[in-house]
């Protein structure tokens, strides 16, 4: 290997000057002779798009279908963090099993951050099966990722909420198997994501 006045390494044995000082486009250099080898040419790079442009090409979100607009270049320049929920996925991290009501075995799935539980297609956890649960929302199921730990708190409905057979007052650590009362539904709880295992 040998080093040009630039700086830049280069095989001696394949070329006999600096094939990134050249100039040209192309090669511009001369292989040594060694039975008759041609170097490989350095082309000119351009970005994916083929654009001549140094800007980057447009690009649309992973889940955004074909028909969707690009997003502008000037965008390219910032950063942004890649939410969970940008893919189409929302992570499982614990579920409610019907054990008592209309719907005995459904299992509802419990996700990251709050799941509020109510009668209608707005909530989490919809129950639109008991007639007896708040169109407000009755509860919040939340699970805090610092700590791993599942908790549940009373929402905006009338109704009283019972966890192991007690009147739910104020916010109240979740554990496995635990048993609530929603409604005329009844359930049992289990986590996926605890103090033992997450993802």
């Amino acid at each position: 290997m040998k080093q040009c006045e630039k700086g830049h390494i280069f095989d001696e044995k394949m070329y006999s000057e600096c094939p990134y000082c050249n100039k040209s486009g192309t090669t511009g250099t001369r292989p040594l002779d060694n039975g008759g080898f041609t170097a490989p040419e350095f082309p000119k790079t351009s970005p994916l798009g083929g654009s001549d442009s140094p800007d980057f090409p447009a690009t649309r979100p992973l889940n955004a279908p074909e028909s969707a607009p690009a997003r502008p270049k000037k965008e390219m320049s910032v950063t942004v963090a890649l939410n969970v929920t940008d893919t189409g996925i929302n992570p499982v991290r614990g579920w409610l099993v019907v054990t008592a009501g209309d719907k005995m075995g459904l299992p509802f799935v419990i996700h990251g951050e709050k799941n509020v539980v109510g009668r209608g297609s707005q909530f989490d956890i919809n129950l639109a099966f008991d007639k007896a649960v708040s169109k407000e929302g009755d509860a919040v199921i939340a699970y805090d990722s610092r700590t791993r730990k599942f908790f549940i708190t009373l929402a905006g409905g009338k109704n009283n909420i019972y966890h192991n057979d007690s009147i739910l007052l104020a916010p109240t650590e979740l554990k496995d198997y635990d048993t609530l009362e929603i409604g005329s539904t009844k359930f049992v709880f289990r986590s996926l994501c605890n103090e033992e295992y997450t993802y």
